[in-house]
């Protein structure tokens, strides 16, 4: 027996949903519809609210929209897709799975729908199962809570913050990657923080003094020196992004909040600092090892203890240069006796 043909209130009804659905697409899928943002619309007739309630009764019984309670009614609207979903879902279904949609890329722990839905742990899991064979959703393993049970969109991928993001392989910390990747930064930092001098003797001498002797016969050693002070070679923020984005180091993409919280352990470990420099207003120099326990440094004397005599700029120290004994600030506080 063929269905009776639809009441002329069915078919205006039908209308006015349409209307309404299509003007809502045109704002953000978490825009909030009031009764009157619904009215303002200028769709339902008269402004008629028991109109606009039967045609948004129609869009929740089509999966269209979503009640919201929020202290007053209102309605988000679910794209056609996504409706389409929730069609032929039990009542139970229905209950576990908006929740899972509403947890987006987080997840949800199952014991969380449980108290949520209030349902009996029978029920839940049955509701679970057949969500999953129908590949509505899937579990996920979060890195802040490894031992829960955890739920989530099969058609969305977890946040960084459920997987750990580039430093996790296989929800466990990838401290060997860190420290590749670490180490290659600093190389690169360094080899644009610092000039490399050969030379087996100063090329200059204390006035009045022979210059110091060479080391005897042995390996020709690298000095790194630092730059001068007007120096603006420093590497960026950005341009140390690129340089791993382009290198074959890693396939992983890597963002500048990640290269930035790689710089942030060498800071830590103070093998850099950042400096004022470069188009972006801050750069990264490497940090000057000192020399512990190295036996060709001779016993202090009266020349290492002034500044000039363990001055890491010294070849670069003369009057009218970038650094010189008029303008050198470790100089005058030693000659009013402050020390260095």
């Amino acid at each position: 027996m063929a269905s009776p043909p639809p009441s002329a209130l069915d078919t205006k009804l039908e209308i006015l949903k349409n209307q309404v659905y299509e003007q809502c697409l045109d704002e953000e899928p978490d825009t909030v519809f009031r009764q009157q943002d619904i009215l303002d619309m200028g769709v339902i007739p008269d402004s008629d609210a028991a109109l606009l309630l039967a045609v948004t009764q129609r869009l929740v019984d089509e999966k269209l929209f979503k009640m919201v309670r929020d202290g007053q009614l209102g309605w988000m609207y679910r794209p056609l897709e996504d409706a389409l979903k929730y069609r032929g879902l039990t009542h139970e279904q229905e209950m576990v799975y908006s929740l899972i949609d509403e947890s987006s890329t987080e997840g949800i722990w199952s014991k969380t729908i449980k108290n949520k839905t209030a349902l009996h742990e029978t029920l839940m899991r049955s509701a679970l199962k057949a969500l999953e064979t129908k590949r509505l959703i899937s579990d996920m393993k979060s890195v802040e809570h490894p031992t829960r049970k955890m739920y989530i969109k099969s058609t969305l991928r977890p946040s960084e913050k459920a997987t750990g993001g580039a430093w996790y392989t296989d929800n466990e910390l990838d401290e060997a990657f860190i420290e590749g990747l670490t180490g290659v930064l600093y190389k690169y930092i360094e080899a644009r923080s610092f000039y490399r001098s050969t030379s087996r003797r100063p090329l200059k001498r204390i006035a009045g003094r022979p210059a110091p002797k060479a080391a005897a016969a042995g390996p020709e050693t690298i000095t790194l020196l630092p730059l001068p002070p007007t120096y603006r070679g420093y590497p960026s923020l950005a341009e140390l992004t690129l340089f791993i984005e382009s290198s074959p180091i890693t396939s992983t993409t890597l963002s500048a909040d990640d290269i930035s919280a790689l710089l942030d352990v060498l800071i830590y470990d103070r093998r850099i600092e950042q400096v004022v420099a470069g188009p972006e207003g801050v750069a990264f120099k490497a940090v000057r090892k000192a020399i512990v326990g190295d036996e060709s440094v001779e016993r202090g004397n009266g020349v290492t203890e002034a500044p000039c005599g363990r001055c890491p700029v010294f070849e670069l120290c003369e009057e009218g240069g970038p650094v010189s004994a008029s303008s050198c600030v470790y100089f005058q506080e030693w000659l009013t006796g402050g020390g260095f």
